[in-house]
């Protein structure tokens, strides 16, 4: 196994509950939003997270998806602004915002044409840029379809706010503007048109591991449901997607936004990523959880974010894309090579190999 985790012995479920709601149609709405403004420089070292989207295309990413049968309707890449943090501030609540008119304007332009092609019946898919657009596709999906709800996948819950966030980089708080009955603050410049669109029981994250306190204040006082490595470790990826999925989506008729940020995985899988941490999902837990999304028919809408192809070795980018479209490909409903859940990997160095047990 690639990341030395907990030794799991109990196998998890083989699958989880197929539901039954249909997708109809093979239309897809891709846009890639070459913007790093959520996050300041200090987080990544090195400029190029903007380039994400267009090492995706350079990879093959179109050509993969029009093989699995999809229609792709390219908008190509949304016109973001420049950005320069250290002019670009705004002040609230004693928190030094970077950027926020910005990010706010973007993730505007990027709701309404997310919100133009759910209308016309495509599944829409975004290509990042850092995970502040996710404010824009969630906000523009949850308009047209308002029984929808969301997956988030992430080392991060992303649901500071501008009152409580230490850091000011937006790409921390996107949650914080969408869900209903986060703590009230001034709405900052370039999010007026932005409010509370989803229900807390319409949420579920899984892969968290990096976790601020007063994130996981807003998160219990709420009753998301948050699902850890910890989690996935004791009882198995099989077990958290089905609970996620029967908590935002009982009945299984609810359209599902899979908000997918590549930190996620395990940096030995995804490390050109600005914000990497360590013990992340292996590649088949996060293909197994994109395997129960897409049979459950639901699928409306996908956000791929936080690809940097400017860190790391040549090798270390082609692996990061190459695994990013993995996990694309098999949301839209690619066969992947899983036949049941993963089991967590093991940490060897823990292992009592004449007893099989961990130290």
């Amino acid at each position: 196994m690639n990341c030395p985790r907990l030794l799991h012995w109990i196998k998890a479920p083989t699958h989880v509950v197929r539901l039954y709601h249909s997708r109809k149609h093979k239309e897809l709405f891709l846009i890639g939003v070459p913007f790093a403004g959520g996050q300041a420089s200090t987080e990544q070292p090195r400029k190029g997270l903007e380039k994400g989207p267009a090492s995706l295309r350079q990879h093959g990413l179109v050509n993969n998806i029009t093989k699995l049968g999809f229609t792709v309707s390219d908008f190509g890449e949304l016109e973001v602004p420049l950005t320069d943090t250290e002019n670009h501030n705004y002040i609230t609540s004693g928190t030094t915002l970077k950027n926020s008119l910005e990010c706010g304007t973007v993730a505007h332009k990027l709701s309404e044409e997310v919100a133009k092609a759910t209308k016309q019946g495509k599944i829409s898919l975004t290509i990042g840029g850092d995970h502040s657009i996710a404010v824009g596709t969630v906000y523009g999906h949850a308009t047209v379809r308002k029984n929808s709800c969301l997956l988030w996948i992430d080392a991060h819950m992303d649901i500071n706010t501008p009152s409580t966030s230490l850091s000011g980089n937006i790409h921390g708080m996107p949650l914080s503007f969408l869900i209903k009955g986060v703590p009230e603050f001034a709405q900052p410049p370039g999010y007026e048109w932005c409010s509370p669109c989803l229900s807390p029981k319409d949420v579920a994250y899984i892969g968290l591991r990096d976790i601020e306190p007063q994130e996981r204040e807003i998160c219990d006082e709420l009753g998301i449901a948050a699902y850890t490595i910890d989690d996935i470790d004791k009882v198995g990826i099989g077990e958290v997607i089905q609970k996620a999925l029967e908590t935002i989506n009982p009945r299984g008729d609810r359209p599902i936004h899979v908000s997918y940020d590549i930190d996620s995985l395990d940096p030995k899988e995804a490390p050109s990523t600005g914000t990497p941490v360590k013990g992340g999902l292996t590649l088949d837990e996060g293909i197994y959880i994109a395997q129960m999304v897409a049979e459950t028919g639901c699928l409306s809408a996908i956000d791929m974010v936080e690809f940097n192809p400017a860190i790391g070795s040549e090798e270390e980018v082609t692996r990061t894309a190459m695994n990013t479209m993995e996990l694309i490909n098999i949301l839209l409903g690619k066969k992947s090579h899983l036949t049941e859940a993963p089991l967590p990997p093991v940490d060897e160095n823990k292992v009592d190999v004449n007893n099989g047990v961990v130290n």
